[in-house]
């Protein structure tokens, strides 16, 4: 059942609203303006469907499978860094 507010009440009381409906996602609140209902204040639809954002992380990393590295070719960067960093530049 939707509990009506006026506007007046809503805007003194937003956040109070806001944690009942993190408390009681079922709850309505109707917002009225001279007893005529304009707007309607409710938790998302899709709430309880939604992941936190560490747990939404770490299943995206168990769907990933391991990456391959058998076929990449291994070389040294450190030992032929003088090549690159010393070149003389007519060669």
């Amino acid at each position: 059942m939707a509990v009506k507010i006026p506007i007046s009440e809503a805007r003194k009381h937003l956040s109070g609203l806001l944690k009942a409906l993190q408390e009681n996602p079922q709850a309505v609140y109707e917002i009225t303006v001279n007893d005529i209902v304009f707007g309607e204040l409710s938790a998302p639809k899709a709430r309880g469907q939604r992941l936190g954002t560490g747990n939404a992380l770490l299943q995206a990393v168990e769907e990933m499978d391991q990456p391959d590295i058998t076929g990449a070719a291994r070389h040294s960067v450190a030992r032929s860094h003088d090549v690159y960093l010393h070149r003389r530049k007519g060669k």
